[in-house]
């Protein structure tokens, strides 16, 4: 696994981590983009190469660590909604090109890419599309969406929000066990990398998503990009008890708006997990990233 970071500014450096397919082949590039609290780590069970679902043998993938989570910084104030949506898409789009233009990395791109978001990073995932540059554009080949968040304005569950989920370690195993995951399907490995890596967000960070980052209607950038995209296929996958993001609401939000937008658009109930599928049902995921 190799570490990828570029600067976008004076105060933000954003980090990835990349892994490349053992033999070669023609896969695409897999863009892993995790939840409100995660980091690059949320994926290790799909993209570490000793994990039984990982995807690493047979894809190259780039799981990033969006601002503020994980190894990535990001201003030290929160001037003009610095860790919007918006904000972290552009981020996206500019280490795509970044990769694109590096000689030792634009191999990885040779095959197009799938976007893989889970929740706050599948609403990423759409802002993406509004601003990648017109070859990326050509070069997306799908899309895999996790307890997505919709593209229009939501609000914070209300038992998160009064426990405030990512305070304390006791206030994260709490949220952990209450609200995001089946805690039979978690080992203690995975609780405690949930609470390490949430504990680690910066402030804003961690203010930004239920402060505005939630509210945030990205609808119309998608709906804009989504109408130049030619034959384009999504897989939605969502927890059968997902509390954060239910699933009438990911089919009527989420599911929906992509048909209407011409997109080919599936969804997946997975059953006996809530929100944090990565960690409770990789399966599930690899799976669907085996369909593109």
């Amino acid at each position: 696994m190799e570490s990828y970071s570029f600067q976008t500014c004076s105060e933000s450096v954003i980090h990835s981590h990349i892994t490349r397919p053992i033999q070669t082949n023609s896969k695409p590039l897999l863009v892993f983009l995790h939840y409100w609290g995660g980091s690059s780590r949320t994926w290790y069970k799909l993209t570490e190469f000793d994990s039984s679902t990982s995807l690493s043998a047979l894809y190259p993938t780039v799981a990033i660590d969006l601002r503020g989570w994980g190894q990535s910084t990001g201003p030290a104030n929160d001037i003009d909604n610095a860790y919007s949506i918006s904000t972290m898409a552009t981020d996206v789009a500019t280490l795509l090109m970044s990769l694109r233009e590096d000689s030792d990395k634009s191999d990885l791109l040779d095959y197009g890419f799938i976007l893989v978001g889970h929740s706050m990073g599948a609403k990423v995932a759409l802002a993406a599309l509004g601003v990648l540059a017109n070859d990326l554009q050509q070069l997306l080949k799908g899309l895999v969406l996790v307890g997505p968040a919709p593209p229009s304005s939501l609000h914070l569950p209300p038992e998160i929000e009064a426990q405030g989920a990512y305070e304390s370690e006791a206030s994260i195993r709490w949220t952990v066990d209450n609200v995001l995951a089946n805690p039979e399907k978690l080992s203690e490995f995975d609780v405690n990398l949930v609470v390490r890596h949430s504990l680690a967000g910066n402030q804003f960070a961690k203010k930004a998503w239920p402060s505005y980052g939630m509210q945030e209607d990205i609808s119309q950038v998608s709906r804009k990009a989504l109408a130049s995209q030619n034959s384009l296929r999504a897989s939605i996958l969502v927890g059968e008890i997902d509390v954060v993001e239910p699933k009438e609401r990911v089919e009527a939000e989420v599911v929906n708006f992509l048909r209407q937008n011409g997109v080919e658009a599936s969804l997946t109930i997975v059953q006996g997990v809530k929100h944090l599928i990565p960690l409770e049902d990789p399966q599930s995921i690899y799976k669907e990233v085996c369909r593109f």
